[in-house]
């Protein structure tokens, strides 16, 4: 009740976030923020909170910062490139209760998306290619971290078909190639992120949550994020800023623990180049 009760209250700033920001003629900001290869610099915090899980006790929460960054000055070496943009994303894990060794907590691994973004596309598309990366920056600690370093190809996909729309994906495929423990499990999983928005006037959107589809292809599961994200983008005092809220349902039983409901907020700071 007491972990429920704090989500609630975070909630409840989320919304007040939301509502109390004024609008800036800020739509295109809000549509840069949602396209993850724009040129904008963000800065975010995430909680992902699951009040329950599946064969375990008890919930899990994740605590995300993320941030993503423009290389523009490397991108006008390039004359083929619109730009380079890169996004770290790190976690700070709690776990469910588990069974013999009770509730575990750490620093995550970190994850690194880098897209080279070219200039010729279709009219109203955007697309990037680069590579994904994690790094185990848990260490030793098999519950929050997989003890491997993992490398795969990325692509990012963004079209507009309509004004106010956004729709495209973002795929990456990752395989290890060194471990920090012996007993590490291998690596072999793809992750599939559907991109789908719609603006509104004021910097208002809704759209599909930002996190992935993950298919092991060693244990032949899938893991879903089934849901919708309701966000914002406002100016707080000078600073635009974007908040959102979404929740997505697991529909997936893989005999581990894996969260079912997760209920994610976020707060983000953008700067604008």
């Amino acid at each position: 009740m007491k972990h429920t009760t704090k989500r609630l209250a975070a909630v409840a700033g989320l919304l007040a976030g939301l509502v109390s920001g004024h609008a800036f003629g800020g739509d295109d900001l809000a549509a840069a923020a949602t396209n993850p290869v724009s040129n904008l610099v963000q800065f975010r915090l995430q909680d992902g909170y699951s009040p329950s899980n599946r064969n375990a006790d008890g919930y899990s929460n994740a605590l995300f910062a993320q941030a993503v960054v423009p290389l523009s000055s490397l991108a006008s070496k390039f004359d083929s490139l619109q730009g380079i943009v890169v996004r770290a994303t790190t976690a700070y894990v709690s776990t469910p209760d588990l069974d013999g060794v009770g509730r575990k907590e750490g620093l995550g691994d970190t994850n690194i998306l880098a897209f080279a973004v070219p200039k010729r596309a279709p009219k109203n598309t955007v697309w990037g290619i680069g590579p994904a990366l994690t790094i185990p920056t848990a260490g030793d600690n098999e519950f929050v971290g997989s003890g491997q370093w993992q490398a795969g190809p990325a692509f990012v996909f963004l079209n507009t078909p309509a004004p106010g729309w956004q729709v495209g994906s973002l795929l990456y495929h990752q395989w290890d190639y060194a471990s920090t423990r012996s007993d590490a499990a291998d690596i072999n999983q793809s992750f599939f992120q559907p991109i789908l928005f719609k603006h509104f006037d004021k910097g208002w959107y809704v759209g599909l949550p930002d996190t992935p589809q993950k298919y092991d292809h060693k244990s032949s599961n899938w893991t879903t994020a089934l849901g919708a994200q309701l966000g914002r983008v406002v100016k707080m005092g000078k600073q635009p800023m974007q908040f959102f809220g979404e929740a997505y349902y697991n529909s997936e039983d893989n005999d581990v623990p894996e969260a079912e409901w997760t209920i994610k907020f976020q707060v983000g700071w953008l700067f604008p180049q």
